[in-house]
């Protein structure tokens, strides 16, 4: 995902469980990469999904790094989508829990809608 080469604009992981780590492992692979539009890590009819808040965490910060100007320029500003089927899936995935993924998910809904609006390539 991070080569130059790489061309890859669609990739669906749904049905994979992905985990925390894999998701902290995918969300550095996403660090420059200039193609990948939607990553589907689930879908709303997934019986269960694995992903915490410091799973998420990853994500918003490949989309979003404020940790200085260079690294917010260098964020992936590609990615629109990080699920299958809006936001209705992350009331599922927080299993009734919204208030532990309410900051992230407003972050990362921004992110990928600010992606979508503005996009670099």
């Amino acid at each position: 995902l991070q080569s130059e080469r790489c061309r890859l604009e669609n990739l669906h992981l749904c049905y994979m469980g992905i985990e925390d780590g894999s998701a902290e492992i995918l969300a550095r692979g996403l660090v420059g990469n200039k193609t990948l539009k939607y990553l589907h890590l689930f879908d709303e009819d997934e019986e269960h999904i694995s992903i915490t808040p410091a799973g998420w965490s990853a994500f918003s910060k490949v989309l979003c790094d404020t940790s200085t100007i260079n690294n917010t320029h260098l964020s992936n500003h590609t990615i629109q989508e990080l699920w299958k089927g809006g936001h209705k899936s992350w009331n599922y995935v927080y299993n009734g829990n919204v208030g532990q993924y309410e900051s992230i998910r407003q972050n990362l809904s921004l992110y990928l809608q600010l992606n979508k609006q503005h996009p670099q390539h």
